[in-house]
């Protein structure tokens, strides 16, 4: 078994309770039309950000669009 000894230089690994407030606002959402109008803004976000070939903001934009069917699965709802 190995073990890996970080330097005191290395970031600790963020707690899996600590989520963003962008993640946070999405979790708190309640109806359906908040949460469609997210999944909207994530997609027209999405568009922008292949069209310059940003693989991190891309990334990111599909963290939300599973945050938001998450959260709509969450309180029964299906969005288009």
């Amino acid at each position: 078994m190995t073990f890996l000894i970080p330097n005191e230089n290395s970031q600790p690994n963020p707690s899996p309770h600590d989520t963003n407030p962008i993640e946070s606002q999405i979790m708190a959402m309640t109806t359906k039309e908040d949460l469609q109008q997210e999944l909207d803004s994530v997609r027209a976000n999405y568009q922008k950000w292949q069209a310059k070939d940003d693989q991190t903001a891309i990334t990111t934009q599909t963290r939300l669009a599973q945050i938001i069917h998450l959260r709509a699965n969450q309180i029964g709802v299906q969005l288009t």
